[in-house]
């Protein structure tokens, strides 16, 4: 049980003496000590302003890169908004085609050419919070 794994980690961070006093409690006191203290703690939790990161996640394939937009509840533990942006060639992203090098990777311009990709898609890189490469 999960929830038990828990308790028992928070119990053994307890003080000493609060372990002490708590083990003299009876099991009905302990309950509504407990209950009170998770309830408080759920209630701050849903009160508090809830704030947003915006995450790309960048899938960089041999022929096409695909990328998806989440906008994650800071602290959550799923992804609230979620929109795929439309591939875009690798090439078009990671390469430049002036490199004299058989090799037309180019590391230096790829933030500048993703930076505008994104742009034509109405995100501004600016407001990103994390990148994730899968």
């Amino acid at each position: 049980c999960w929830l038990g794994a828990r308790l028992l980690l928070a119990a053994l961070r307890l003080p000493e003496a609060a372990c002490e006093a708590a083990a003299t409690l009876g099991t009905e006191r302990l309950d509504d000590s407990l209950q009170r203290t998770l309830g408080r703690a759920a209630e701050e939790e849903e009160d508090a302003p809830k704030s947003e990161e915006l995450v790309l996640a960048i899938d960089v394939g041999a022929t096409r890169t695909k990328l998806l937009l989440c906008a994650m509840t800071v602290g959550g533990c799923s992804p609230g908004r979620v929109r795929r942006l439309p591939p875009v060639p690798t090439a078009r992203l990671w390469q430049n085609p002036a490199l004299e090098s058989e090799d037309k990777f180019d590391p230096e311009g790829a933030p500048a050419r993703v930076r505008d990709y994104l742009l034509t898609c109405g995100v501004v890189s600016s407001q990103l919070g994390r990148l994730v490469f899968a």
